[in-house]
């Protein structure tokens, strides 16, 4: 997907990664306090198996770098759900553009600061503006209390649970489902269509 990331207010700003970043995130991806909760602690990242992951295109998505008062913090990335992604997330496809995100902030000392809220709040009014997106999924660990915390301050609401969604640390994780919706869909009254028309479950049809 092609992107162009510049979001930015008084504190924050949201910028395109770059392979310049490699040396931050092999900071972040070999702290065990991070791994906690992103990859996992029996990941071992080096500058090799960095650029593998991270280097790679996600389909219909995109990677960013947050930064906070111009010192880079954490990490996101967004990508459209399609196809079989949609079980994945056990949501339903109902043509709506839908968009699933996964971030974390890499610098301990910035946690408990309301800056992973306010990047998803901010992540959020873009990807409806600029993408079109009509919802943002999550998908956190059922005990990671802490992020699901800040998901709930940017407006998400926990929706079902998803069993043993995540291999995690050698084990399957239960996480939860977490929305926010952007866009509801609209529907038609009965009135708006032409005299003659006749309506089943599936929608429309014209005699």
């Amino acid at each position: 997907m092609n992107t162009n990331v510049g979001i930015e207010n008084d504190q924050i700003r949201i910028r395109d990664f770059k392979r310049a970043d490699f040396p931050l995130m092999l900071k972040w991806l070999t702290d065990d306090r991070v791994l906690e909760f992103y990859e996992g602690r029996d990941v071992q990242f080096n500058m090799e198996t960095l650029a593998e992951h991270f280097l790679e295109e996600i389909p219909d998505g995109f990677r960013m770098i947050i930064e906070y008062n111009d010192q880079a913090v954490g990490y996101g990335q967004a990508y459209q759900l399609s196809g079989e992604m949609f079980e994945e997330y056990d949501y339903n496809d109902d043509g709506r553009v839908v968009f699933a995100m996964d971030q974390f902030i890499g610098e301990p000392d910035y946690w408990n600061r309301g800056i992973g809220s306010e990047f998803l709040k901010m992540m959020a009014s873009y990807l409806k503006t600029s993408k079109g997106a009509a919802c943002i999924l999550l998908d956190p660990h059922q005990n990671n209390h802490r992020a699901i915390r800040a998901y709930e301050k940017a407006g998400f609401r926990i929706i079902k649970p998803l069993p043993k969604h995540e291999l995690f640390e050698g084990k399957k994780e239960d996480c939860w489902l977490m929305e926010k919706v952007l866009q509801t869909l609209e529907f038609k009254k009965f009135t708006d269509f032409p005299r003659g028309t006749m309506y089943d479950k599936s929608g429309v049809i014209k005699l």
